[in-house]
């Protein structure tokens, strides 16, 4: 295939969004969908090129993996190796464990699948994970290990048929990837089989199934078409808006590009083929690769000590252009260059031994046991919580269900007792985890719990996380089972966001019309980051306020609406702000020094000291109760 100055272009339209997404740059809500302009510009040129080798005969597979080393792998070596000796200077134990699995899926190519598996409610945010941008190199790794395969086989025995075999192929992805969504979007998000439809439009474009535009007029009506479409997903996209529907219109967006300079360079392409768009294009693979570990270290350890977060924005945006020309012109073009003049054996052995070294090195961070001695006893100990296991004190998937595959276990989490006042608690995994404390705190009352990740107790649902396992489980719980079966006490309780309240007002309306007592409890103090971290920075960096500064805004402020407005539909209210928080000041931890929160907000199983604390606001006897089983 011929250089295309425009491809390059294009590159730099998928990775200039994408950084400037993950670096915070208003404007740019939609642009994580860089990455699938990358999937379609690699299944072009991949699949373009194998299949010109295949028609005249010069297609090699060792030539192909070959070449696909000495391009990717020697930059991503390079900052692998950059990216552990930060993690070693910075990680706690606990984190850098993690980073070493990441590490290990990395350099197998297989960090898609490892992030898919390890994306959960209580995992670690993003911005602690500075390898989990590889996901996309692993998915297009593991479609260069699959596609030159099937296409030598197709073109062999059925030739006739072999685009349309490819193009069926591409319709069962997208399919799946449909189907899939309904249960695990993490899955259609990370996993090859329901990212191979994109990579598969780029193919069919270069094999030439998809039809590329002959006349200059159509040249230009389609690449116009494809760079608003790019254009209107990147800025006025969302995460929040459904997964599939952004990366069909980036993938379609990056097609059309490509597809209108195919025969012929149209407008859009010669504006692509300006020194610009392309001395960015050419960098693209380095600057994404360097980008995201920078803003991971930024965001958890402050490597760089400056001012504004506008400065530090725009100074993680010049060093990673720093890094990424770097990377290009003293690794990426050398060893391309390399290609011609060094045997496959040599390329082949050295790769296999650069890699087997990297997953020594990971065996050996996790035979150490992430390499404590590098800090105080006390800073392992807390960041020990980094790795809590909520799953005892949740119940989880029995009262609280993470999945949508998770059955209730109603006979286990909402039997009523005949010999206690009977408390049901419905929510979210705010609600879950206060569970344990109030059951410990209120041994005359037999709490019953009703929870699920992400569900807001709403009688008739309209939050926007309402998901199929929220629905069944809120319809079961408001419906069927309050309509059926006497309590003494609903108890409300969630991640309450500014947006709920008008969702909380109609469902207190409906259960005080059904003459059933309410106790609303508000939204819990939180933190931007896991507080565990935050008291061990505290303590590394002698800075005692740090988790304190690191309160997240305007939950006060929610808390104080919040109490008017269930005070004014006859329900009670607990403010687990004021429980947990006094005098400007918020606990952070409780007896033996043990953090309360293990991440940004849920308890510990010492949330029996906020049961306790919350006991006597429910009743005077109650109160008695709970102080005398001290």
């Amino acid at each position: 295939m011929k250089y295309r100055p425009d491809i390059d272009g294009l590159r730099a339209l998928a990775v200039i969004p994408v950084v400037l997404y993950h670096v915070g740059v208003p404007g740019f809500a939609g642009g994580f969908v860089g990455v699938d302009i990358f999937f379609v510009i690699s299944g072009y040129l991949i699949c373009g090129m194998t299949d010109a080798d295949i028609r005249n005969g010069s297609f090699s597979l060792s030539n192909f993996y070959k070449r696909r080393i000495l391009r990717i792998l020697p930059a991503l070596v390079v900052m692998l190796l950059a990216t552990s000796v930060l993690a070693y200077f910075y990680f706690l134990p606990v984190e850098l464990e993690d980073f070493a699995r990441s590490l290990a899926a990395a350099v197998g190519s297989v960090s898609n699948v490892y992030f898919a598996q390890t994306t959960g409610y209580f995992e670690a945010p993003a911005e602690t994970k500075p390898l989990l941008h590889t996901w996309s190199l692993g998915v297009e790794e593991q479609s260069y290990l699959v596609v030159p395969i099937v296409m030598v086989i197709a073109y062999r025995f059925v030739p006739k048929r072999a685009k349309l075999l490819f193009a069926v192929a591409a319709a069962l992805s997208l399919v799946a990837a449909i189907a899939i969504s309904y249960r695990n979007e993490a899955f259609v998000f990370y996993l090859t089989p329901f990212r191979a439809w994109e990579l598969a439009l780029g193919a069919l474009l270069a094999i030439g199934f998809v039809p590329a535009p002959r006349s200059m007029l159509w040249r230009n009506l389609c690449g116009a078409a494809g760079l608003i479409l790019l254009f209107g997903v990147t800025v006025f996209g969302s995460s929040s808006a459904p997964l599939l529907l952004m990366t069909s219109l980036a993938a379609v967006g990056a097609t059309l590009v490509i597809a209108s300079s195919e025969r012929g360079v149209s407008m859009v392409g010669r504006l692509l083929s300006l020194r610009p768009f392309v001395f960015v294009g050419l960098i693209s693979y380095s600057l994404y690769l360097w980008h995201w570990p920078l803003i991971v270290f930024q965001h958890t350890d402050a490597i760089l000590a400056l001012g504004s977060p506008a400065t530090v924005k725009l100074t993680l945006v010049i060093l990673s252009l720093g890094m990424a020309y770097l990377s290009w012109k003293l690794i990426e073009l050398p060893f391309r260059s390399l290609a011609h003049e060094t045997s496959k054996f040599t390329v082949f052995a050295t790769a296999s031994t650069a890699m087997a070294s990297i997953l020594a090195l990971c065996g050996l961070v996790m035979v150490a046991g992430g390499a404590p001695f590098r800090f105080p006893d006390r800073v392992v100990q807390i960041g020990s919580y980094l790795a809590y296991d909520s799953a005892y004190a949740f119940r989880t998937g029995r009262c609280f269900l993470l999945t949508n595959h998770q059955q209730f276990d109603a006979e286990t989490c909402i039997k009523r007792d005949p010999e206690r006042q009977n408390y049901l608690l419905v929510g979210d995994s705010y609600a879950a985890h206060l569970w344990y404390g109030l059951s410990a705190a209120l041994p005359d009352v037999n709490v019953m719990q009703a929870t699920a990740s992400l569900c807001r107790p709403a009688a008739k649902g309209g939050s926007r996380y309402d998901t199929p396992m929220c629905r069944r489980l809120r319809d079961f719980i408001f419906n069927d089972f309050l309509a059926h079966n006497k309590v003494d006490k609903v108890l409300l309780a969630a991640s309450w966001k500014d947006e709920d309240l008008p969702v909380l007002e109609g469902t207190l309306d409906i259960l005080k019309a059904r003459g059933l007592e309410v106790t609303v409890f508000g939204p819990v103090v939180e933190y931007d980051s896991a507080l565990p971290r935050l008291l061990a920075d505290e303590i590394l960096h002698d800075h005692p306020a740090a988790a304190s500064h690191m309160k997240r805004a305007g939950v006060r402020e929610r808390d104080g609406a919040m109490s008017r407005l269930v005070a004014a539909h006859g329900a009670t209210y607990v403010s687990l702000y004021d429980v947990m928080c006094h005098e400007g000041r918020c606990d952070e931890v409780v007896e033996g020094g043990v953090p309360i929160q293990f991440d940004g907000g849920h308890l510990t199983m010492r949330s029996i000291e906020v049961g306790k604390r919350i006991a006597p606001l429910f009743s005077r006897k109650l109160a008695r109760t709970a102080n005398g089983s001290n």
